[in-house]
């Protein structure tokens, strides 16, 4: 390789920089003052070129006339102090004199006054030309330093009015009016980045207080059909005091977990925010809960629950994902509908994943849902648990494509995991809760209507 006396760096992409043992010259961006400083010599020095030029200009064409119209001998006109006199050779002879007389031209005043013109049209010609270079300098400035940042400024100015903030300035010159034009860029930057967050902060609340709703839905369901049967059966005394009993404390146990709801969801400013709240539960329990809403929901319903001990979960998050999982299977379903819930140890698999066996206190709680439908279409499958979704056909129904997205999340916030998959009849959704477990586990199968 012959040796050229620079060095050379390799830099990322291919790019070579050279580097030579001379000093680096870094380009210093010149201001708005130092540009017009650079303007005003050059616009002083065509000035006096032009000065110079008119002058020289003048006295040739006054001896171009003098030559061609002065045809007489001894001929003299006098300006002032200053006399021509033509030669017999017909050459103009230049002098100054104290008393200038006018000869020659008496017969000629045109010419006279043509002649006196040329010389005086100095007196116009050179300041008109000052002018003009001025003018010319602030014309050539204007359009390299100012028209455009100005022109970039404006229209930014204009689209901002207009609430249009998703566009980028053009670059100008590093001086004032290009640092001026990164600010611009900045606040317009700054504008745009606020009103996305205002606006995502306002879906985010708008599908929120559609959650909200959606999981309002099912407990109100269950206390308009507690209290239908009351205002039917209580009047004819076909209800004994110990199911009276009963009833009302499933009904205060709703409005308790409505208004436990409520304050959970109130205390949130979206539903990333969910925050799972971990208390011992008795798996006793939990499967009679499950068992008395599927009662309620339906009567095509077959639930079974697998293990027993103390299970530390957040019950109201477990069932909301149960409802919203029964609530969304019994609009598909054609003449049953599955729920099974079992208690599992080991680690919480991923989606698609087997479970792993594996000693010690933590668990998950699996909820699969299944019904005899006709299962997921390939869209859905990937589209189901996103927010306001709804398949073809479903447009009318009053649904806002909300609880599998629900679902999801709650299960995202608690440790788990929501699949989406067809099983041999229908679909079929499972959703995992992280748990620790308080006790061994066992297998307890429990079939609707089973006390």
């Amino acid at each position: 390789m012959r040796e050229t006396g620079e060095q050379t760096q390799a830099l990322p992409g291919g790019k070579r920089r050279k580097r030579g043992g001379g000093k680096q010259r870094n380009k210093r961006p010149r201001s708005l003052r130092q540009s017009l400083y650079c303007f005003i010599p050059i616009c002083a020095v065509a000035a006096f070129l032009g000065t110079m030029a008119i002058g020289i200009g003048t006295n040739y064409v006054q001896d171009w006339y003098a030559t061609n119209f002065m045809k007489e001998e001894r001929v003299r006109i006098g300006e002032y102090y200053y006399e021509l006199v033509m030669g017999s050779d017909h050459i103009p002879h230049y002098s100054y004199t104290e008393q200038p007389t006018y000869s020659g031209w008496k017969e000629a005043p045109v010419q006279r006054m043509l002649y006196s013109l040329i010389s005086a049209s100095q007196c116009v010609l050179i300041p008109l030309w000052t002018f003009f270079c001025l003018g010319l300098a602030v014309w050539i400035f204007y359009r390299r330093e100012v028209e455009k940042p100005i022109r970039v400024l404006r229209e930014a100015s204009e689209k901002i009015a207009d609430n249009c903030l998703d566009f980028e300035l053009e670059p100008v010159k590093d001086n004032e009016l290009g640092r001026l034009r990164d600010g611009f860029e900045k606040m317009r930057a700054a504008l745009y980045e606020n009103n996305r967050r205002t606006w995502q902060l306002l879906e985010e609340r708008k599908r929120l207080n559609a959650a909200f709703a959606h999981d309002m839905r099912t407990p109100i369901t269950v206390l308009k059909g507690y209290g239908e049967l009351l205002e039917r059966y209580v009047p004819e005394g076909r209800i004994s005091q110990a199911k009276l009993l009963e009833i009302l404390g499933m009904m205060n146990g709703q409005i308790r977990r409505l208004e436990n709801y409520t304050q959970k969801m109130s205390s949130i400013r979206k539903l990333e925010d969910l925050e799972p709240d971990m208390a011992p539960v008795n798996a006793g329990e939990l499967k009679e809960k499950l068992v008395n809403m599927c009662e309620i929901l339906g009567q095509n319903i077959v639930c079974c629950f697998e293990g027993s001990g103390v299970l530390w979960l957040d019950e109201a998050l477990v069932l909301e994902v149960c409802e919203n999982l029964v609530t969304n299977g019994l609009r598909y379903a054609g003449k049953v509908l599955q729920l099974t819930a079992r208690v599992i140890l080991g680690e919480v698999p991923a989606a698609g994943e087997a479970a792993a066996p594996g000693k010690g206190a933590e668990g998950y709680l699996e909820v699969v849902v299944e019904d005899d439908g006709p299962g997921f279409s390939p869209e859905e499958l990937q589209h189901a648990a996103d927010p306001f979704y709804r398949g073809e056909g479903q447009m009318e129904q009053c649904h806002f494509g909300l609880g599998l997205y629900i679902c999801r999340l709650i299960c995202a916030r608690c440790g788990g995991s929501l699949t989406l998959a067809n099983g041999i009849c229908g679909g079929r959704v499972t959703a995992r809760f992280r748990i620790r477990i308080g006790a061994r586990v066992c297998r307890l199968p429990v079939k609707k209507g089973e006390k």
